[in-house]
């Protein structure tokens, strides 16, 4: 008997770009946790996790979405790259945990 290999199908994921693949997630992240208020459940969704995973390809769309306003991504930007310049009196003040990030950015040439 002779067996003959076929290829699996393209991954429908792979074949995105990482924009894609952060949109995608994006979506769903904001649309699961629309009305959740606890910060814990938000950073702990898939989806937002997932994000953290895509690393740091994703950082200059981070830091695009923090430009337009302040945004929850302030959770995951420490997650994905191992630093955090919020001072500690601006914890949990997502303008100013805002404002840190794109400082940090900008003096990292990503914005």
């Amino acid at each position: 008997m002779v067996t003959t290999l076929v290829p699996a199908p393209p991954n429908e994921a792979s074949a995105e770009t990482i924009e894609q693949q952060f949109r995608r997630l994006e979506q769903r992240w904001r649309a699961d946790t629309l009305f959740l208020s606890d910060a814990e459940k938000i950073i702990a969704h898939p989806a937002f996790q997932e994000i953290i995973g895509l690393g740091h390809a994703v950082i200059p769309l981070l830091m695009h979405q923090l430009e337009e306003s302040p945004q929850l991504w302030v959770w995951a930007l420490p997650r994905i790259t191992g630093v955090n310049p919020v001072s500690p009196s601006d914890n949990g003040n997502i303008r100013k945990m805002s404002e840190a990030w794109l400082v940090w950015g900008r003096a990292q040439g990503l914005r």
